[in-house]
């Protein structure tokens, strides 16, 4: 391989820039990583921090494609549903489904919500059962 004498220039010149800039930028996340908030954590942004980390740990094992997209399409039409129905406004409700059965987890305002999101649930064309991992 040749390099000119601009090549080297080049590697001379840039070679330092992209280190300082490395070096730059780490310091940054390493100090953003290092701050702590001096403030309380009210109870309304430890149940949002919950909230918006909702998941559920449900395995799926499909003998075909076709039964993920039943899966996937009972999915969209129960979030669809609910957010028409609008009982999940403003909370992190995760909607899973495993063979026809869907999953509920997350957080919603009260028992009665919960309940009604539940009925919604059921109320798809298609959903077998309702699994609830809903809180309060």
């Amino acid at each position: 391989m040749v390099i000119d004498k601009f090549g080297r220039l080049r590697i001379a010149v840039l070679v330092p820039v992209i280190s300082a800039f490395v070096a730059t930028a780490t310091s940054i996340c390493r100090a953003q990583q290092d701050v702590s908030p001096s403030f309380p954590v009210s109870i309304y942004q430890s149940r949002s921090f919950e909230e918006d980390h909702a998941h559920t740990d449900t395995t799926h094992r499909y003998s075909s494609e076709a039964d993920r997209a039943n899966d996937a399409l009972l999915i969209a039409g129960v979030k669809t549903a609910l957010a028409n129905d609008g009982v999940t406004d403003g909370h992190a409700v995760v909607v899973d489904c495993d063979h026809g059965v869907v999953h509920l987890a997350g957080a919603v305002g009260s028992a009665a919500d919960a309940q009604r999101v539940i009925a919604v649930a059921s109320s798809v064309d298609g959903v077998i059962a309702v699994k609830n991992d809903l809180r309060w």
